[in-house]
């Protein structure tokens, strides 16, 4: 998998990658084992539940963070439109 030219920032990359894997399908896991998906909650993944707790960790925080996240996910696709 390349993603850039350089080889060593390229493996650096790509150890992010199959790290944020690895950690996405455990905490998916964990979700389905104990039936609590607050713990796939983008702001609680990345951390920013720490700042605001109340806020994310209800149903209108699931709800917000599904939305921010598909936000990213088209601006990302809108900016690689090229690619």
């Amino acid at each position: 998998m390349k993603i850039v030219k350089n080889k060593y920032l390229n493996a650096l990359f790509v150890l992010m990658l199959f790290s944020a894997i690895v950690h996405m399908l455990i905490l998916f896991y964990i979700a389905m084992a104990t039936g609590d998906f607050y713990d796939i909650n983008y702001f609680n993944i990345i951390s920013i539940t720490y700042f605001l707790p109340d806020f994310f960790n209800n149903l209108w925080g699931n709800i917000v963070s599904i939305v921010f996240v598909a936000a990213i996910y088209f601006l990302i696709l809108k900016i690689n439109v090229n690619d």
